[in-house]
């Protein structure tokens, strides 16, 4: 294996040096986003540090998936496994929990409510229409989690008159194969988008590694959307999403390679909105099922499969109204989420007692706008109440049905001042946390001969978050740069307490994290008159400090990159267009959980890594588009969990019949 070395950097010619002296940005051209601050609004009046994910940036990347395009992008910490299995990403040091939701502190949305699941593979990129990741504090508008920054994946909907899409199919390296259509379109009052896709891979091969075995997959999904303007203002939609794979290999690391563990996943989502310009009201549900299959399972006898499934159920209930006065505003709401998590094994006790989480929240957040909108103030504060519960679990022995709650209140502001037409200066300042889990809270019981008691007496996981910064947008030139420090406290950990003689948990622990983060890109054909699209692009993460306290001393943070980064160019005209896309993540130091090796259990150096990929599309008809990619160009060995190693260079072809 040989990943490269942290010493290395990733290049970056930035065309920053000569900005056309053109005038502001056209309002119509402007980036809005949603997710920041819960209404429409400019991406240089928003004083949150934003990144998003285009369309374009979707339609031309190599990505099958949210958790591909969210490593694409070069947000920070990912960890990846083959096939259908985004374990956690990691914003600002702070990451996403691949095991629950309950324990995250970077929170994932679709279309702003939770997406009911931590694994970003299970959401195709043929039905995102975008990506907005907001970093740093955003639980006033969103509760629990938002600690490191939100993820809202907007899914796709009809948008254009008449009916629009395509069919297709695609094939390539290691047995790939997928076919799909969509279609979008408004007729009259109403509108629609649906997209519907199956597809498969066998084993792969790995740089340095020869065949993985048992790393193949298969995968279909369906997703639609219908939406009736019911009066004048008024919009209701319904919209079902569908994901399932099956046969999906669980290959092991390897330094214990498994040829026969396999896992089946599932994801089952609907909502109902309905939305004016200033209220919103919306109903969502998520059924959310992972299986894992256990071959010649210890406890169970060879030949047999042994079954640990976990189902997680979400839903919950949104309303928001925004009023306005004058140029002011103020946006209020109210929000009830809840989670339930049931857990079955067939060869043993279930690890984990059957809980539910409910979350009660409210916010309230204004903005002034001063100095005829020159200087906007922000300003907000929410109220929370959590009612968790442990539930009676069919085989798991010793246990206490309970219930156990409590309270927080969040706050944030800031401020956005337009230095000139193309200038923006930007501060925030604000808290967020992590509510405990129910197991953390209200725990009783045992679990392989080990007593687990909760601490009814814990408190959120908290953070306290400023940042500042500086966007330009003159011309052709778009770029930002912002600068960040956390301050995070109460972290919650678990211990073994002589005095319960049982595994408990407590509020132990601090880190301090800062750094600076940079988006930028440059059309130089529009700058050059050119009769093409050539655009280069980067976006920048640097951390300068990500240590934790633990047991009186500080240490380095681990599965937390100094450096990661991702930048390309945007080439294209009228009959083609394609996309060269290079992301870094940087090093970082990873638990070896090799029990072979004389540093098990301890943390280690991994190098870090370039992935360099281009994808391209040509259309020598109107009505016919034909695709080509190859991702990992240099063939490097690379992994992002030690012990994983990903595919070598991969090409895919395509075709698409489009209407």
């Amino acid at each position: 294996m040989n990943p490269l070395s942290h010493k290395h950097t990733l290049p970056l010619g930035l065309l920053l040096a000569t900005l056309p002296s053109a005038a502001a940005e056209p309002a119509d051209l402007q980036e809005v986003i949603v997710t920041a601050t819960a209404v429409k609004e400019a991406k240089k009046d928003v004083p949150a540090s934003v990144q998003v994910v285009s369309q374009d940036d979707i339609k031309n990347s190599t990505s099958r998936n949210a958790g591909d395009l969210i490593a694409e992008a070069g947000i920070g910490h990912v960890t990846k496994y083959n096939g259908c299995l985004t374990g956690s990403i990691g914003i600002r040091g702070l990451q996403s929990n691949w095991s629950s939701s309950y324990t995250s502190r970077v929170l994932i949305l679709i279309n702003g409510s939770r997406a009911g699941t931590v694994n970003l593979a299970k959401i195709p990129a043929q039905d995102i229409e975008r990506i907005e990741i907001v970093k740093g504090p955003a639980s006033v508008l969103f509760g629990s989690a938002a600690m490191g920054g939100v993820v809202n994946i907007i899914t796709k909907e009809g948008t254009k008159d008449g009916c629009h899409g395509a069919l297709g199919v695609e094939g390539g390296s290691w047995d790939y194969w997928k076919v799909f259509g969509e279609a979008q379109g408004k007729v009259g009052k109403l509108d629609f988008s649906a997209t519907l896709s199956r597809e498969g891979q066998g084993d792969y091969e790995a740089a340095d590694y020869g065949t993985i075995e048992n790393s193949g997959y298969k995968a279909e999904t369906l997703s639609t959307r219908l939406g009736y303007e019911i009066a004048a203002g008024h919009h209701l939609s319904l919209g079902y999403q569908h994901w399932k794979g099956w046969d999906i290999g669980s290959q092991g690391a390897t330094y214990s390679a498994d040829p026969d563990d396999y896992n089946n996943k599932k994801r089952d989502a609907l909502d109902l909105n309905y939305r004016t310009e200033s209220l919103q009201a919306k109903y969502y549900y998520v059924a959310d099922r992972d299986e894992w299959y256990s071959n010649a399972d210890y406890s169970s006898g060879p030949g047999t499969d042994a079954l640990d499934k976990t189902d997680t159920d979400t839903q919950g209930l949104s309303l928001q109204k925004t009023f306005t006065v004058g140029d002011h505003r103020i946006v209020t709401g109210g929000q009830w989420d809840r989670i339930k998590v049931q857990s079955v094994r067939t060869a043993g006790s279930p690890y984990n007692p059957n809980s539910r989480y409910d979350s009660y929240g409210a916010f309230a957040e204004g903005r002034m706008s001063l100095l005829e909108k020159r200087l906007l103030v922000s300003a907000g504060l929410r109220f929370d109440r959590f009612e968790n519960s442990i539930l009676d679990t069919p085989g798991l022995s010793g246990m206490t049905a309970k219930d156990d709650s409590l309270d927080h209140t969040t706050v944030r502001g800031g401020v956005v001042y337009k230095l000139t037409e193309s200038i923006t200066i930007k501060a925030n300042a604000g808290t967020a946390f992590r509510a405990p889990a129910p197991l953390e809270l209200a725990a009783d019981y045992y679990s392989w001969g080990t007593h687990y008691v909760g601490n009814a007496g814990l408190s959120p996981e908290k953070s306290t978050t400023v940042d500042m910064g500086i966007e330009v947008v003159k011309g052709a030139f778009r770029g930002d740069v912002s600068y960040f420090h956390t301050d995070f406290k109460d972290k919650i950990v678990s211990y073994y307490s002589s005095a319960l003689t049982a595994s408990t948990y407590r509020n132990a622990g601090e880190a301090k994290l800062e750094g600076f983060e940079m988006n930028a890109s440059y059309d130089l054909g529009a700058a050059l008159r050119l009769r093409m699209v050539l655009e280069p692009y980067a976006h920048i993460n640097y951390l300068t400090r990500f240590e934790e306290k633990a047991s009186g001393a500080w240490s380095t943070l681990t599965s937390t990159p100094k450096w990661s980064a991702s930048a390309g160019m945007k080439l294209g005209q009228e009959s083609w267009d394609a996309q060269f896309i290079a992301s870094y993540h940087g090093h970082e130091w990873a638990t070896d959980w090799n029990s072979s090796s004389s540093t098990y259990g301890l943390n280690i150096s991994k190098g870090g890594f370039v992935l360099l990929s281009l994808k391209g599309a040509y259309r020598p008809l109107k009505a016919i588009e034909l695709t080509a990619s190859v991702e990992n160009i240099l063939n490097r060995c690379y992994e992002y969990n030690l012990g994983y190693p990903m595919a070598e260079r991969t090409f895919v072809g395509g075709a698409k019949w489009l209407f």
